[in-house]
């Protein structure tokens, strides 16, 4: 019974200030979601065999998927939401920012242009993932 109580105290220690500091979790969370995306841009310019741009802006904390370039994301020429909606469109909770406001598009052939790996960097609870898609292929990855 010692033995239980003392495993338990040290989870306690250990684990709630991973819970409660949700931080950690919706920069992560966020980082998911921009990841996400730009896969789905890539797969919906080779669907549709079309241009699509990914934009991020920094000054506005949020990335949107559109069919023209827009570096604020306010077009209404915006790839639909897959979940339903008008443009699929993410904002950056609370604490979370862009390290830099990036634009670049996806061509057909699902390649990055311009034809150069592009970082976008994603800043939360101390840290910084960068997210990267490498040139002649459009491969996204951490």
């Amino acid at each position: 019974m010692v033995v239980v109580l003392i495993i338990v105290g040290v989870l306690a220690v250990v684990a709630i200030p991973r819970f409660v500091d949700r931080q950690t979790f919706e920069a992560q969370g966020f980082f998911d979601q921009a990841f996400a995306m730009v896969r789905y841009g890539q797969k919906v310019a080779i669907a549709q065999h079309r241009e699509v741009f990914v934009n991020a802006d920094a000054g506005s904390h949020a990335i949107c998927l559109t069919y023209v370039a827009d570096a604020t994301c306010a077009s209404a020429a915006g790839v639909p939401h897959p979940a339903g909606g008008p443009i699929f469109r993410e904002t950056a909770p609370v604490g979370v920012t862009l390290s830099a406001s990036v634009s670049f598009r996806f061509d057909a052939l699902g390649r990055p242009n311009p034809d150069a790996a592009v970082s976008l960097g994603i800043v939360g609870d101390g840290m910084t993932r960068t997210l990267t898609v490498e040139r002649e292929t459009g491969y996204v990855h951490q």
